[in-house]
Protein backbone atom coordinates (compact mmCIF):
# COMPACT_ATOMS: atom_id res chain seq x y z
CA UNK A 1 0.00 0.00 0.00
CA UNK A 2 1.28 3.72 -0.80
CA UNK A 3 1.87 4.68 2.92
CA UNK A 4 1.19 8.60 2.97
CA UNK A 5 1.94 10.07 6.24
CA UNK A 6 -0.37 13.36 5.77
CA UNK A 7 -3.19 10.48 6.01
CA UNK A 8 -1.61 8.49 8.30
CA UNK A 9 -0.88 10.85 11.56
CA UNK A 10 -4.23 11.57 12.18
CA UNK A 11 -3.84 7.50 13.79
CA UNK A 12 -0.45 7.76 14.71
CA UNK A 13 1.83 9.35 17.14
CA UNK A 14 4.39 9.82 15.33
CA UNK A 15 6.95 12.74 16.62
CA UNK A 16 9.77 13.34 14.05
CA UNK A 17 9.87 12.73 10.42
CA UNK A 18 13.18 12.28 7.70
CA UNK A 19 13.11 11.45 4.26
CA UNK A 20 9.48 10.93 2.05
CA UNK A 21 6.60 11.90 3.56
CA UNK A 22 4.86 9.17 1.21
CA UNK A 23 6.26 5.76 0.66
CA UNK A 24 5.36 1.88 -0.51
CA UNK A 25 4.76 -0.35 2.37
CA UNK A 26 3.76 -4.02 1.86
CA UNK A 27 4.70 -5.51 5.09
CA UNK A 28 5.20 -4.96 9.06
CA UNK A 29 8.00 -6.51 11.00
CA UNK A 30 9.97 -6.28 14.15
CA UNK A 31 12.82 -9.05 13.35
CA UNK A 32 15.22 -7.64 10.86
CA UNK A 33 15.72 -10.62 9.03
CA UNK A 34 12.21 -10.46 8.31
CA UNK A 35 12.51 -7.57 6.15
CA UNK A 36 11.70 -7.48 2.85
CA UNK A 37 11.12 -5.65 -0.12
CA UNK A 38 8.93 -2.40 1.30
CA UNK A 39 8.83 -3.59 4.87
CA UNK A 40 8.20 -1.48 7.37
CA UNK A 41 10.73 -2.27 10.48
CA UNK A 42 9.76 -0.91 13.98
CA UNK A 43 13.29 -1.03 16.02
CA UNK A 44 11.61 -2.41 19.68
CA UNK A 45 14.48 -2.11 22.80
CA UNK A 46 13.99 -5.37 24.12
CA UNK A 47 15.73 -6.96 27.62
CA UNK A 48 18.35 -8.84 25.38
CA UNK A 49 18.38 -6.33 22.77
CA UNK A 50 17.89 -2.77 20.83
CA UNK A 51 16.05 -3.18 17.86
CA UNK A 52 18.33 0.06 16.52
CA UNK A 53 20.95 -2.39 16.22
CA UNK A 54 19.52 -4.26 13.60
CA UNK A 55 18.03 -1.56 11.39
CA UNK A 56 20.90 -1.53 8.90
CA UNK A 57 20.23 -5.10 8.70
CA UNK A 58 16.58 -4.63 7.63
CA UNK A 59 17.57 -1.59 5.28
CA UNK A 60 19.80 -3.97 3.58
CA UNK A 61 16.76 -6.51 3.56
CA UNK A 62 14.56 -3.99 1.46
CA UNK A 63 12.91 -2.04 4.01
CA UNK A 64 11.25 1.39 2.97
CA UNK A 65 10.14 2.26 6.51
CA UNK A 66 11.86 2.67 9.86
CA UNK A 67 10.26 3.38 13.21
CA UNK A 68 11.94 3.88 16.52
CA UNK A 69 11.88 5.76 19.32
CA UNK A 70 15.94 7.11 19.11
CA UNK A 71 15.84 9.92 17.50
CA UNK A 72 19.33 11.11 16.91
CA UNK A 73 20.47 7.44 16.09
CA UNK A 74 17.31 7.57 13.35
CA UNK A 75 18.78 11.10 12.19
CA UNK A 76 22.11 10.23 10.98
CA UNK A 77 20.71 6.85 9.54
CA UNK A 78 18.44 9.21 7.57
CA UNK A 79 21.20 10.97 6.08
CA UNK A 80 22.90 8.11 4.76
CA UNK A 81 19.69 6.73 3.05
CA UNK A 82 17.75 9.34 2.09
CA UNK A 83 15.13 7.21 0.26
CA UNK A 84 13.84 5.67 2.65
CA UNK A 85 11.23 6.86 5.46
CA UNK A 86 12.25 7.16 9.23
CA UNK A 87 10.06 8.25 11.67
CA UNK A 88 10.90 9.02 15.49
CA UNK A 89 7.80 7.66 18.00
CA UNK A 90 7.86 7.96 21.79
CA UNK A 91 7.12 4.10 22.04
CA UNK A 92 7.98 1.82 19.49
CA UNK A 93 6.05 -1.05 20.96
CA UNK A 94 2.78 1.44 20.80
CA UNK A 95 4.23 2.64 17.64
CA UNK A 96 3.70 -1.22 16.14
CA UNK A 97 0.08 -1.20 17.35
CA UNK A 98 -0.81 1.61 15.89
CA UNK A 99 0.98 1.46 12.85
CA UNK A 100 -0.74 -2.68 12.39
CA UNK A 101 -4.04 -1.30 12.97
CA UNK A 102 -3.89 1.45 10.32
CA UNK A 103 -2.05 -1.22 7.77
CA UNK A 104 -4.93 -3.63 8.31
CA UNK A 105 -7.80 -0.27 7.83
CA UNK A 106 -8.99 -1.24 11.75
CA UNK A 107 -10.61 -4.63 10.47
CA UNK A 108 -11.15 -5.67 14.29
CA UNK A 109 -13.69 -2.87 14.50
CA UNK A 110 -15.48 -5.11 11.79
CA UNK A 111 -15.45 -8.34 14.24
CA UNK A 112 -17.01 -8.91 17.63
CA UNK A 113 -14.31 -9.30 20.04
CA UNK A 114 -13.59 -11.45 23.29
CA UNK A 115 -10.73 -11.52 25.09
CA UNK A 116 -9.89 -13.61 27.58
CA UNK A 117 -7.02 -12.75 30.68
CA UNK A 118 -6.78 -15.47 33.80
CA UNK A 119 -3.66 -17.86 34.87
CA UNK A 120 -5.73 -20.90 33.79
CA UNK A 121 -8.40 -21.84 31.72
CA UNK A 122 -7.69 -18.78 28.74
CA UNK A 123 -7.76 -21.56 26.34
CA UNK A 124 -10.42 -23.57 26.81
CA UNK A 125 -12.96 -20.16 27.64
CA UNK A 126 -12.28 -18.94 23.75
CA UNK A 127 -12.77 -22.56 22.86
CA UNK A 128 -16.35 -22.71 24.35
CA UNK A 129 -16.89 -19.32 23.12
CA UNK A 130 -16.00 -20.30 19.52
CA UNK A 131 -18.41 -23.16 20.02
CA UNK A 132 -21.29 -21.31 21.27
CA UNK A 133 -21.08 -18.69 18.62
CA UNK A 134 -20.35 -21.06 15.49
CA UNK A 135 -23.73 -23.39 16.88
CA UNK A 136 -25.15 -20.02 17.18
CA UNK A 137 -24.96 -18.41 13.78
CA UNK A 138 -22.50 -16.34 14.78
CA UNK A 139 -19.13 -17.40 12.11
CA UNK A 140 -15.98 -17.33 15.17
CA UNK A 141 -12.28 -17.23 14.95
CA UNK A 142 -10.21 -18.18 17.95
CA UNK A 143 -6.43 -17.10 18.47
CA UNK A 144 -4.07 -18.42 21.28
CA UNK A 145 -2.33 -21.03 22.36
CA UNK A 146 -4.18 -23.44 20.72
CA UNK A 147 -3.39 -21.78 17.46
CA UNK A 148 -5.37 -19.73 15.33
CA UNK A 149 -8.98 -20.56 13.98
CA UNK A 150 -11.23 -19.21 11.80
CA UNK A 151 -14.82 -20.25 12.34
CA UNK A 152 -13.84 -23.88 9.91
CA UNK A 153 -10.81 -24.87 10.41
CA UNK A 154 -7.14 -24.28 12.18
CA UNK A 155 -5.09 -21.50 9.89
CA UNK A 156 -1.43 -22.24 8.81
CA UNK A 157 0.26 -19.78 10.71
CA UNK A 158 3.97 -19.86 12.54
CA UNK A 159 3.25 -18.33 15.91
CA UNK A 160 6.25 -15.99 16.96
CA UNK A 161 4.58 -16.42 20.75
CA UNK A 162 3.09 -18.94 22.83
CA UNK A 163 -0.34 -17.33 22.63
CA UNK A 164 -1.41 -13.88 22.10
CA UNK A 165 0.62 -12.51 18.96
CA UNK A 166 2.66 -9.34 18.96
CA UNK A 167 0.30 -6.82 16.91
CA UNK A 168 1.21 -6.81 13.26
CA UNK A 169 0.55 -10.55 13.41
CA UNK A 170 -2.69 -10.13 15.39
CA UNK A 171 -4.14 -7.61 12.66
CA UNK A 172 -2.92 -9.75 10.15
CA UNK A 173 -5.27 -12.93 11.57
CA UNK A 174 -8.11 -10.40 12.41
CA UNK A 175 -7.80 -10.11 9.05
CA UNK A 176 -7.42 -13.20 7.44
CA UNK A 177 -10.61 -14.29 10.07
CA UNK A 178 -12.79 -11.48 8.66
CA UNK A 179 -11.82 -12.14 4.88
CA UNK A 180 -12.54 -15.70 5.32
CA UNK A 181 -15.95 -14.85 6.84
CA UNK A 182 -15.91 -14.54 10.24
CA UNK A 183 -18.01 -12.33 12.78
CA UNK A 184 -16.52 -12.63 15.53
CA UNK A 185 -12.86 -13.50 17.09
CA UNK A 186 -11.89 -15.16 21.06
CA UNK A 187 -8.66 -14.78 21.92
CA UNK A 188 -6.68 -15.07 24.81
CA UNK A 189 -5.11 -11.98 26.28
CA UNK A 190 -1.75 -12.34 28.08
CA UNK A 191 -1.02 -10.35 31.21
CA UNK A 192 2.80 -10.43 29.24
CA UNK A 193 0.92 -9.27 25.95
CA UNK A 194 -0.84 -6.45 27.30
CA UNK A 195 1.92 -5.14 29.28
CA UNK A 196 4.35 -5.24 25.74
CA UNK A 197 1.00 -3.16 24.29
CA UNK A 198 0.21 -6.45 21.52
CA UNK A 199 -3.00 -5.20 22.22
CA UNK A 200 -2.94 -1.43 22.42
CA UNK A 201 -5.51 0.41 20.41
CA UNK A 202 -8.22 -2.12 20.44
CA UNK A 203 -11.41 -1.66 22.68
CA UNK A 204 -13.01 -4.87 23.15
CA UNK A 205 -16.69 -5.94 23.10
CA UNK A 206 -16.31 -8.57 26.15
CA UNK A 207 -13.21 -8.73 28.25
CA UNK A 208 -13.83 -12.39 30.48
CA UNK A 209 -11.55 -12.97 33.72
CA UNK A 210 -11.04 -16.61 34.48
CA UNK A 211 -9.37 -16.21 37.46
CA UNK A 212 -5.36 -15.04 39.30
CA UNK A 213 -2.52 -17.36 40.54
CA UNK A 214 1.36 -16.75 40.88
CA UNK A 215 2.64 -17.17 37.13
CA UNK A 216 5.13 -15.23 35.14
CA UNK A 217 6.51 -14.24 38.31
CA UNK A 218 10.09 -14.71 35.89
CA UNK A 219 8.78 -11.31 34.06
CA UNK A 220 6.12 -9.65 36.52
CA UNK A 221 8.75 -10.03 39.31
CA UNK A 222 5.44 -9.53 41.89
CA UNK A 223 2.00 -10.59 41.66
CA UNK A 224 1.00 -7.30 42.20
CA UNK A 225 2.53 -6.47 39.17
CA UNK A 226 0.93 -9.24 37.14
CA UNK A 227 -2.59 -8.39 38.88
CA UNK A 228 -2.42 -4.83 37.18
CA UNK A 229 -1.15 -6.35 34.09
CA UNK A 230 -4.51 -7.99 33.79
CA UNK A 231 -6.42 -5.45 35.43
CA UNK A 232 -5.55 -2.91 32.11
CA UNK A 233 -7.42 -5.27 29.72
CA UNK A 234 -10.82 -3.99 31.67
CA UNK A 235 -9.62 -0.45 30.99
CA UNK A 236 -10.13 -1.24 26.66
CA UNK A 237 -13.56 -3.72 27.29
CA UNK A 238 -16.80 -2.59 26.76
CA UNK A 239 -18.55 -5.50 28.92
CA UNK A 240 -17.40 -7.49 31.79
CA UNK A 241 -17.42 -10.98 32.83
CA UNK A 242 -16.08 -11.57 35.97
CA UNK A 243 -15.63 -14.66 38.51
CA UNK A 244 -16.79 -14.39 41.86
CA UNK A 245 -15.08 -17.05 43.22
CA UNK A 246 -11.68 -15.96 42.58
CA UNK A 247 -10.43 -13.80 45.18
CA UNK A 248 -7.54 -12.51 43.06
CA UNK A 249 -8.56 -9.96 40.92
CA UNK A 250 -12.09 -10.36 40.81
CA UNK A 251 -13.02 -7.63 43.36
CA UNK A 252 -10.58 -5.45 41.57
CA UNK A 253 -12.25 -5.51 38.44
CA UNK A 254 -15.67 -4.93 40.19
CA UNK A 255 -14.48 -1.73 41.54
CA UNK A 256 -12.89 -0.62 38.76
CA UNK A 257 -15.49 -1.49 35.59
CA UNK A 258 -17.91 1.34 34.81
CA UNK A 259 -19.73 -0.58 31.81
CA UNK A 260 -22.16 -3.47 31.72
CA UNK A 261 -20.81 -6.46 34.01
CA UNK A 262 -21.83 -10.23 34.43
CA UNK A 263 -20.80 -12.24 37.21
CA UNK A 264 -20.62 -16.19 37.46
CA UNK A 265 -20.04 -18.39 40.07
CA UNK A 266 -20.25 -22.11 40.30
CA UNK A 267 -19.78 -21.47 44.71
CA UNK A 268 -22.05 -18.75 44.98
CA UNK A 269 -24.89 -17.10 43.53
CA UNK A 270 -24.32 -14.58 40.70
CA UNK A 271 -26.34 -13.48 37.24
CA UNK A 272 -24.80 -16.58 36.02
CA UNK A 273 -24.09 -19.72 38.13
CA UNK A 274 -24.16 -23.24 38.33
CA UNK A 275 -25.50 -26.17 40.85
CA UNK A 276 -26.04 -29.69 41.79
CA UNK A 277 -22.97 -30.15 39.88
CA UNK A 278 -22.71 -33.70 39.72
CA UNK A 279 -19.99 -35.43 37.62
CA UNK A 280 -20.56 -38.65 35.40
CA UNK A 281 -18.03 -40.93 32.96
CA UNK A 282 -19.22 -39.18 30.32
CA UNK A 283 -19.44 -35.56 31.82
CA UNK A 284 -20.99 -33.65 34.29
CA UNK A 285 -24.75 -33.02 34.88
CA UNK A 286 -25.83 -29.74 36.99
CA UNK A 287 -28.28 -26.83 37.17
CA UNK A 288 -27.28 -23.69 35.62
CA UNK A 289 -29.32 -20.28 36.71
CA UNK A 290 -29.47 -17.67 34.36
CA UNK A 291 -31.03 -14.31 35.65
CA UNK A 292 -33.08 -16.40 38.10
CA UNK A 293 -34.19 -18.84 35.13
CA UNK A 294 -33.20 -22.47 36.13
CA UNK A 295 -31.94 -24.78 33.27
CA UNK A 296 -31.04 -28.88 34.31
CA UNK A 297 -28.69 -30.18 31.62
CA UNK A 298 -26.25 -32.41 30.79
CA UNK A 299 -22.35 -31.58 29.74
CA UNK A 300 -19.34 -33.47 28.02
CA UNK A 301 -16.80 -32.00 30.16
CA UNK A 302 -15.31 -32.74 32.92
CA UNK A 303 -13.70 -30.48 36.33
CA UNK A 304 -15.89 -28.22 38.39
CA UNK A 305 -13.47 -25.55 36.72
CA UNK A 306 -14.24 -26.28 33.30
CA UNK A 307 -18.47 -25.95 34.42
CA UNK A 308 -16.96 -21.83 35.53
CA UNK A 309 -15.34 -22.07 32.51
CA UNK A 310 -18.25 -22.92 30.95
CA UNK A 311 -20.50 -20.09 32.42
CA UNK A 312 -18.06 -17.57 31.59
CA UNK A 313 -18.62 -18.09 27.96
CA UNK A 314 -22.66 -17.97 28.55
CA UNK A 315 -22.01 -14.63 30.56
CA UNK A 316 -20.16 -13.85 26.85
CA UNK A 317 -22.65 -14.94 24.52
CA UNK A 318 -25.22 -12.89 27.36
CA UNK A 319 -23.17 -10.00 26.78
CA UNK A 320 -23.47 -10.17 22.64
CA UNK A 321 -26.61 -10.20 22.58
CA UNK A 322 -27.59 -13.90 22.39
CA UNK A 323 -31.00 -15.29 23.74
CA UNK A 324 -29.90 -17.39 27.03
CA UNK A 325 -32.32 -20.04 25.89
CA UNK A 326 -30.97 -20.48 22.55
CA UNK A 327 -27.52 -20.38 24.50
CA UNK A 328 -28.33 -23.06 27.06
CA UNK A 329 -29.66 -25.19 24.04
CA UNK A 330 -25.76 -25.38 22.13
CA UNK A 331 -24.26 -26.58 26.01
CA UNK A 332 -24.85 -29.91 25.60
CA UNK A 333 -22.72 -29.84 22.51
CA UNK A 334 -19.63 -28.04 23.81
CA UNK A 335 -16.35 -29.00 22.33
CA UNK A 336 -13.43 -28.15 24.53
CA UNK A 337 -9.72 -27.05 22.66
CA UNK A 338 -7.53 -30.11 22.17
CA UNK A 339 -5.01 -31.26 24.98
CA UNK A 340 -7.65 -30.44 27.68
CA UNK A 341 -9.04 -32.66 29.81
CA UNK A 342 -8.51 -34.79 26.69
CA UNK A 343 -9.42 -38.17 27.14
CA UNK A 344 -7.89 -40.81 24.98
CA UNK A 345 -9.80 -44.21 24.92
CA UNK A 346 -9.39 -45.93 21.71
CA UNK A 347 -6.12 -48.21 23.33
CA UNK A 348 -7.40 -51.32 24.59
CA UNK A 349 -7.03 -51.68 28.26
CA UNK A 350 -5.84 -48.03 28.65
CA UNK A 351 -7.14 -45.09 29.73
CA UNK A 352 -5.56 -41.94 29.24
CA UNK A 353 -6.09 -38.22 29.92
CA UNK A 354 -3.74 -35.34 28.41
CA UNK A 355 -4.18 -32.11 30.39
CA UNK A 356 -2.21 -28.99 29.71
CA UNK A 357 -2.32 -27.86 33.60
CA UNK A 358 1.05 -26.15 33.83
CA UNK A 359 0.82 -24.22 37.12
CA UNK A 360 0.31 -25.72 40.71
CA UNK A 361 -2.89 -24.77 40.88
CA UNK A 362 -4.29 -25.81 37.41
CA UNK A 363 -2.33 -29.24 38.23
CA UNK A 364 -4.34 -29.90 41.36
CA UNK A 365 -7.59 -29.00 39.53
CA UNK A 366 -7.26 -31.49 36.87
CA UNK A 367 -5.75 -33.93 39.59
CA UNK A 368 -9.26 -33.84 41.54
CA UNK A 369 -11.32 -34.05 38.22
CA UNK A 370 -9.45 -37.35 37.15
CA UNK A 371 -10.07 -38.54 40.80
CA UNK A 372 -13.70 -38.63 39.80
CA UNK A 373 -13.45 -40.70 36.97
CA UNK A 374 -13.35 -44.77 37.47
CA UNK A 375 -9.98 -46.38 38.07
CA UNK A 376 -7.75 -49.06 39.81
CA UNK A 377 -4.11 -46.17 39.87
CA UNK A 378 -3.53 -43.07 39.32
CA UNK A 379 0.11 -42.59 36.68
CA UNK A 380 0.87 -39.19 36.91
CA UNK A 381 3.11 -36.95 34.95
CA UNK A 382 4.48 -33.69 35.54
CA UNK A 383 6.35 -31.50 34.40
CA UNK A 384 8.94 -28.60 35.07
CA UNK A 385 9.45 -25.80 32.13
CA UNK A 386 12.74 -24.89 31.11
CA UNK A 387 11.68 -21.32 29.81
CA UNK A 388 9.81 -20.16 33.18
CA UNK A 389 10.33 -18.94 36.74
CA UNK A 390 12.26 -21.62 38.21
CA UNK A 391 10.93 -21.38 41.60
CA UNK A 392 7.48 -22.85 40.27
CA UNK A 393 9.11 -26.22 39.76
CA UNK A 394 9.26 -27.75 42.60
CA UNK A 395 5.44 -26.24 43.41
CA UNK A 396 4.26 -28.34 40.98
CA UNK A 397 5.57 -31.87 42.88
CA UNK A 398 3.73 -30.29 45.99
CA UNK A 399 0.61 -29.90 44.70
CA UNK A 400 0.88 -33.62 43.44
CA UNK A 401 2.13 -34.71 46.46
CA UNK A 402 0.29 -37.92 47.71
CA UNK A 403 -2.19 -37.53 44.47
CA UNK A 404 -1.36 -40.14 42.75
CA UNK A 405 0.60 -43.76 42.79
CA UNK A 406 2.76 -43.13 40.88
CA UNK A 407 4.57 -40.03 39.47
CA UNK A 408 7.14 -39.36 36.16
CA UNK A 409 8.84 -36.07 36.46
CA UNK A 410 10.03 -34.51 32.81
CA UNK A 411 10.59 -31.07 31.35
CA UNK A 412 8.72 -28.55 28.73
CA UNK A 413 10.37 -26.27 26.83
CA UNK A 414 13.79 -26.86 28.30
CA UNK A 415 15.07 -23.87 26.16
CA UNK A 416 19.09 -23.57 27.01
CA UNK A 417 18.69 -25.02 30.35
CA UNK A 418 19.85 -28.66 31.12
CA UNK A 419 16.92 -31.12 31.30
CA UNK A 420 18.23 -32.92 34.11
CA UNK A 421 17.85 -29.73 36.24
CA UNK A 422 14.62 -28.95 35.21
CA UNK A 423 13.46 -32.62 36.82
CA UNK A 424 15.71 -32.39 39.94
CA UNK A 425 14.12 -28.76 40.36
CA UNK A 426 10.69 -30.86 40.28
CA UNK A 427 11.33 -33.62 42.06
CA UNK A 428 12.78 -31.33 44.80
CA UNK A 429 9.36 -30.69 45.75
CA UNK A 430 8.20 -34.24 47.13
CA UNK A 431 9.17 -34.89 50.59
CA UNK A 432 11.22 -37.65 49.52
CA UNK A 433 12.77 -36.80 45.73
CA UNK A 434 13.98 -40.19 45.57
CA UNK A 435 10.79 -42.13 46.36
CA UNK A 436 10.25 -45.68 44.69
CA UNK A 437 7.14 -44.35 42.73
CA UNK A 438 8.77 -41.29 41.89
CA UNK A 439 10.75 -41.46 38.30
CA UNK A 440 12.61 -38.90 36.39
CA UNK A 441 12.47 -38.77 32.59
CA UNK A 442 14.37 -35.47 31.04
CA UNK A 443 12.61 -36.05 27.86
CA UNK A 444 9.15 -35.62 27.42
CA UNK A 445 8.72 -38.66 24.67
CA UNK A 446 10.18 -40.72 27.34
CA UNK A 447 8.36 -40.00 30.35
CA UNK A 448 5.08 -40.30 28.59
CA UNK A 449 6.53 -43.74 27.31
CA UNK A 450 7.76 -44.78 30.79
CA UNK A 451 4.00 -43.47 32.08
CA UNK A 452 2.08 -45.79 30.07
CA UNK A 453 4.46 -48.52 30.82
CA UNK A 454 3.74 -48.24 34.80
CA UNK A 455 0.42 -48.79 33.75
CA UNK A 456 -1.36 -51.78 34.12
CA UNK A 457 -5.94 -53.14 33.26
CA UNK A 458 -7.64 -50.56 35.39
CA UNK A 459 -5.11 -48.12 35.77
CA UNK A 460 -5.59 -44.14 34.34
CA UNK A 461 -2.46 -42.62 33.04
CA UNK A 462 -3.13 -38.48 33.60
CA UNK A 463 -0.59 -37.18 31.17
CA UNK A 464 0.06 -32.97 32.08
CA UNK A 465 2.36 -30.03 30.35
CA UNK A 466 2.98 -28.08 27.88
CA UNK A 467 2.84 -31.02 24.88
CA UNK A 468 0.26 -29.18 22.60
CA UNK A 469 1.26 -26.56 20.29
CA UNK A 470 3.23 -28.65 17.86
CA UNK A 471 6.68 -28.23 18.81
CA UNK A 472 9.26 -27.76 21.88
CA UNK A 473 11.06 -25.16 22.57
CA UNK A 474 15.07 -26.42 22.56
CA UNK A 475 18.41 -24.02 22.46
CA UNK A 476 16.79 -21.60 20.69
CA UNK A 477 14.86 -23.94 18.13
CA UNK A 478 11.12 -24.81 17.47
CA UNK A 479 11.78 -28.79 17.28
CA UNK A 480 8.83 -30.26 15.85
CA UNK A 481 7.46 -32.35 18.77
CA UNK A 482 3.70 -34.73 17.91
CA UNK A 483 1.94 -35.46 21.65
CA UNK A 484 -0.04 -38.25 20.02
CA UNK A 485 2.16 -39.41 17.47
CA UNK A 486 4.57 -40.13 20.87
CA UNK A 487 1.55 -41.88 22.00
CA UNK A 488 1.21 -44.08 19.23
CA UNK A 489 4.80 -44.97 18.99
CA UNK A 490 4.48 -46.76 22.45
CA UNK A 491 1.97 -48.78 21.28
CA UNK A 492 3.77 -49.08 17.90
CA UNK A 493 6.83 -50.45 20.06
CA UNK A 494 5.78 -52.46 22.01
CA UNK A 495 3.15 -54.06 19.78
CA UNK A 496 -0.11 -53.32 21.43
CA UNK A 497 -2.77 -53.73 18.82
CA UNK A 498 -2.75 -50.57 17.28
CA UNK A 499 -5.71 -48.04 17.41
CA UNK A 500 -9.16 -49.07 17.52
CA UNK A 501 -10.83 -48.99 13.95
CA UNK A 502 -14.11 -46.77 14.45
Amino acid sequence: MLFSLTTAQQHLSITSIWGPEQTEVDSLCYNSSNAEKNAAFFCIIGSQADGHEYAREAINNGASMIVGSNGPFLQELAAAFPSITFLEVADSKIAMAEFSIFFHNFVHKSLKTVAVTGTNGKTTVTAYTRTLLNRLAVPTGIMGTAGMWDHKSKLMFKQTTPTTPEAPDLHAIFDRIYQNGAKAVSLEATSIAIEQQRLHGIMFDVGIHTNLSPEHLDFHETMNHYKQSKLKLFLQSKRAVVNLDDEGMSDDILSIFKGPLLTYSIETKADVYAEQIVPDEHGTSLTIVIQNNRYDIHVPIFGTYNVSNLLSSVCACIHLGLEEDQIVAQLPFIEGPEGRFQIIDHYPSYKIILDYAHTPDALELVIEAAKKLKHRRLILMLTGIGLRDPGKRPKMAKAAEGKADAFVVSVDHPGFVDREKVAEDVASGFSDPNASNVYKEPLRQDAIHRSLSLSEEGDLVLITGLGFGGYQHVKGEQVPYDELQVIQDFFDKEKTPNIIQG
